[in-house]
């Protein structure tokens, strides 16, 4: 296990023969604090580490350049403890694996959203990494390690350990998920993680949720109702170390506030009765995930603050007690607003938001819709025992059309109904239970004097929606995300541009790791 670098005093050294790439991963970098040098070459480089010590190394390399690894090799020979995070500008997995067996911590392929590279290099550089301290411990304990595709030793998948330097010491080298491309969608019913879709902005959230799993830090999942947010909080929970560990969700809206109080905190026993212990205690080593966090009444909100900032909370007429559970947070509601709007700590919110993650709704994912569709179909005809096989072509354009208020969530529930009364092969539209848009839902007839207007043309607004997403989406990654160069190439100014990315989900620059 590599010795821990303390957050505060590390030194990083960025290598790409782009000087605007390396400003870039700069400016990425600049909110962790740490301090940041750039070389255009390796030999620039190798002059800079030997003339003062450097805790990381970011590295741009070719993959297809034969002598791309020349510099990795240099660096661990020279240097064996510097840490080295290799930037491929394409996928190419032989090579990743080859940097990973010449001693890189990390292969990331870059371009990627800032919080990405942020979570990346603070689980390098954190006060411990979890990851190599759980296979360290299996080492000590006299387990032999051995490289392998599956979840051996508590690494994440596709990891591997390999021999490390020194006696007893073993390094943990993998190639995080903010590179790996996303499994392909499983339709088994008992399996909890189908994060089905290829939108970009919903890739993004997934990939970082993974790049940070191992971490404990808070997450903020933001995004309408029914999107996913208990779904991802999952996914969270699954890739951690404490993966066995339980996992906990409260409703925080459904729930008044004394009854929240004693479901969150538990509760002490009185005239022979037995405590009852809360949900705190019941996810103790695994997840809290607190659903509608916005709707925490004052006092619950100061309890709260408590239990991030000390560990601590007391539960309801009880004394202090220590909690151990990694807490992840939902809202459907613009938290910042409410901070604004004096109702919700300010303090708190900068606790919880570290690390956000925000999921687009349905309506904005395109083609995401169809595969979650189909997702569902296979799963419900197997729940139900039904010869379902495909959806009408007129089924699929009504489900296309739909609004989907409830998001991902309704569906499910329009999918499941229509499998139910489906007698046939094929789902039709008249299975579905929704109003095609053309279709006048009010029995009085319009007056003559009123001109007639089909009701399936949408607003002009909603229909405008999904270009402009695209566009902006285009032209952010064109310029590497660059917010003022954008702005200007499409003509508005920065605020509207952040409100536009903040409305279609793109918002994935925004600090991570604040603390």
């Amino acid at each position: 296990m590599r010795e821990s670098i303390p957050m505060s005093h590390s030194r990083i050294l960025i290598m790409h023969p782009e000087a605007p790439v390396a400003a870039l991963m700069t400016s990425m970098l600049q909110t962790l604090g740490h301090t940041i040098d750039e070389a255009p070459n390796d030999r620039v480089a190798m002059r800079m580490l030997e003339r003062a010590p450097v805790d990381l190394v970011l590295a741009g390399a070719d993959p297809d350049d034969p002598d791309a690894l020349e510099f990795l090799t240099y660096l661990r020979r020279k240097h064996p403890r510097v840490a080295v995070i290799l930037l491929f500008p394409t996928a190419h997995p032989e090579r990743a694996r080859e940097a990973q067996i010449r001693g890189a911590i990390a292969v990331l392929r870059f371009p990627l959203p800032a919080n990405a590279l942020r979570a990346a290099v603070s689980q390098v550089l954190g006060e411990a990494d979890p990851v190599a301290a759980k296979v360290a411990a299996a080492s000590s304990n006299g387990h032999t390690s051995s490289p392998t595709n599956g979840h051996a030793n508590g690494a994440q998948p596709g990891a591997e350990t390999v021999e490390g330097n020194g006696p007893g010491r073993s390094r943990v080298m993998f190639e995080p998920p903010v590179s790996a491309p996303l499994p392909a969608p499983s339709i088994r019913d008992e399996d909890p993680m189908d994060l089905v879709g290829e939108d970009p902005s919903f890739r993004m959230a997934v990939e970082l949720a993974g790049a940070i799993a191992a971490t404990r830090a808070p997450v903020l999942i933001v995004g309408e109702r029914g999107v996913g947010k208990s779904l991802l909080a999952r996914f969270l929970h699954a890739r951690q170390l404490q993966a066995a560990a339980p996992f906990v969700e409260v409703a925080c809206g459904a729930l008044k506030e004394g009854v929240l109080d004693v479901d969150l905190f538990g509760a002490r026993g009185g005239y022979g009765a037995p405590d009852r212990p809360g949900k705190i205690a019941l996810a103790r080593g695994g997840t809290l995930f607190l659903d509608e966090v916005a709707s925490l009444s004052p006092a619950l909100q100061n309890k709260m603050l408590r239990l991030l900032r000390d560990g601590e909370y007391d539960s309801v007429g009880g004394v202090a007690a220590k909690a151990d559970v990694r807490l992840v947070l939902g809202t459907s509601e613009d938290l910042a607003t409410r901070v604004e709007d004096g109702r919700f700590r300010q303090d708190l919110y900068f606790k919880i938001s570290v690390v956000t993650l925000t999921l687009p709704p349905l309506r904005h994912r395109g083609s995401d819709l169809d595969r979650l569709a189909e997702r569902f179909r296979v799963k419900f005809s197997r729940q139900l025992n039904k010869d379902v096989r495909a959806f009408a072509p007129e089924a699929l354009e009504l489900l296309r059309t739909h609004g989907w208020p409830g998001n991902v969530q309704e569906l499910e529930q329009v999918v499941e109904r229509a499998v139910i009364v489906c007698r046939g092969s094929r789902i039709e539209p008249n299975h579905l239970g929704l109003v095609p848009r053309s279709v006048s839902i009010g029995r009085a007839p319009a007056r003559p004097s009123q001109p007639q207007v089909d009701a399936g043309i949408i607003p002009l607004k909603e229909a405008l929606e999904g270009p402009e997403k695209e566009l902006i989406l285009q032209a952010l990654e064109a310029l590497n995300w660059n917010r003022q160069e954008t702005a200007r190439v499409l003509d508005i100014n920065r605020t509207t541009l952040y409100k536009k990315m903040k409305k279609y989900g793109l918002l994935f620059d925004e600090p991570a790791w604040a603390n």
